[in-house]
Formats: C-alpha cells, structure tokens, sequence
C-alpha cells in the first residue's frame, strides 16, 4: 500500500491481504498483544521459515523485534493518502480475519479503482498462510485461481 502511495508510476495491480490503513481496523486487544509480542509466542512456523531461508539465525530476532515495533507504532494512513491509490486494487480478508469487516469495506470505497473479496476463514487462511495450513480449508482452491486473474486483466 505504501509503495501505491509513494510510487505510483510502478505499481500497475495492487492486492491487500488482510491489509491494515487505521488502528481501529482490528480489535483494540490486537493492540495489546503486540505490546506484549516476544520471540517465545511468536508462532513456531513463522520461525521454521525464518530460519530456512537465513543464514544468520540471529536476525530472527531482530526481525521479530522491528516487525513488533512496526505494528506497536502503527499509525493511521491519511484519508488522501489511501484515496490517492489509482492502480486496480483487489482487497481480500478472511470472515474471521483480525482485520475487521468493515474495515476492508471502508478501504473499498476508498480506492476508486477496488475490488472486494471477504472469503470463509480466519487470517490468511484463503491463500493457505503457513500458521493456517493444518486447517483443512479449501478456499485457496478457489482464491489463487481469483489472484491469477485479477492479475492478467
């Protein structure tokens, strides 16, 4: 979404997964669990890919360390700044997503060039996120399919 906003001359199709513009976009307990986020309840997928991919084990804290006080820090993207996006938007959430409904709706309606998928599932469960793949969900099936085309359009 920031580079839609900072660049738009290289961004031609834009897709927000379970993507977050206010603070008020997801439960306020949201908030606090990422005031009290350490590497210990960081789920352990996310710290298996982590360290298959690094070659020094220990950014994994730092990286967890930053991406914590990233969200701890947030702070809302200005209504001409979301509404400044011009390239095709496809915005996607899961039904029980942290990412609250009318949130990603709010979005919709300001991105004039948006569409809006809401798919069953929790957060990132539609394209088969790591912490979710032991679910049994079948929306992938269906969703990949709707990002391709989104995409060749």
């Amino acid at each position: 979404m920031q580079i839609a906003i900072r660049h738009p001359e290289i961004v031609d199709n834009l897709i927000l997964g379970s993507a977050l513009c206010r603070r008020n976009g997801v439960p306020e307990q949201f908030w606090e669990f990422m005031k009290q986020a350490t590497l210990a309840n960081m789920p352990e997928q996310l710290k298996e890919a982590y360290l298959k991919v690094s070659p020094n084990p220990k950014g994994l804290q730092v990286m967890h360390d930053k991406d914590a006080k990233r969200m701890v820090n947030f702070k809302d993207i200005p209504d001409d700044q979301i509404e400044s996006i011009k390239a095709p938007t496809l915005i996607i959430i899961g039904d029980k997503d942290v990412i609250k409904p009318e949130h990603a709706i709010e979005m919709h309606r300001q991105i004039a060039n948006s569409s809006l998928a809401i798919i069953p599932g929790a957060h990132g469960e539609y394209i088969g996120e790591i912490t979710t793949l032991n679910s049994n969900s079948k929306e992938a099936g269906f969703v990949i399919p709707m990002i391709e085309r989104f995409l060749d359009k």
